[in-house]
């Protein structure tokens, strides 16, 4: 009967309280994947993102397929972004990328972490941050298909991080030469290895 509800409310597209809560009650009585991802979609879509996330988490509790854990793992680093955790995000991204690394929107949203958490490094640190961020949005731009939502936000943050890219003064002083290697050493890029490159 639960079911039944659910199925029809779905179908014409409710999305009412009432609705989710007849959904919540359903998905406890019988817990799937897929009443999950359509839970945490929901709550995602108001602005619920504590909500989101637990069933994005309790869906890849329970989900063993890889293809569909990548899908749940992109999903948590798209909501983990937009609400603002980004280490959780970070996380999730790398996760994604490890089970698919074809697919474009895990270095998308590695790359936009990169790029907030640089503003908290001091020094040189912050600006070096920006090097990592952008070859990791170049990633996202070759791997997007060209209709993807993701591609030309992904273009316009390439051209965010190389503005901010270190001048050639501050490699000078900190005795770094064009082309070198480079570890960043600070944010969610920590340990990223990439190459010097002056604004």
């Amino acid at each position: 009967m639960l079911a039944q509800a659910v199925a029809l409310m779905s179908r014409a597209k409710c999305d009412g309280d009432f609705y989710f809560s007849i959904a919540e009650k359903y998905y406890t009585v019988k817990p799937s994947s897929e009443t999950a991802m359509f839970l945490a979609q929901a709550f995602q879509s108001k602005g619920d993102y504590t909500k989101a996330m637990k069933y994005l988490n309790e869906a890849l509790a329970v989900e063993t397929d890889p293809a569909e854990r990548q899908l749940l793992l992109v999903r948590m680093a798209l909501v983990g972004l937009v609400s603002n955790d980004i280490q959780g995000a970070a996380s999730a991204a790398r996760q994604a990328r490890d089970l698919n690394p074809e697919d474009g929107v895990p270095y998308f949203v590695l790359a936009q972490c990169y790029g907030i958490s640089a503003a908290h490094c001091e020094g040189f640190a912050g600006p070096a941050t920006f090097w990592a961020a952008y070859d990791t949005m170049a990633k996202a731009v070759e791997l997007l298909p060209s209709d993807s939502e993701y591609r030309e936000p992904a273009k316009t943050s390439m051209n965010a991080f190389r503005s901010r890219f270190p001048t050639s003064e501050e490699c000078f002083f900190n005795e770094l030469q064009e082309g070198a290697r480079y570890t960043v050493n600070c944010g969610t890029a920590a340990g990223v290895s990439t190459t010097v490159r002056p604004r």
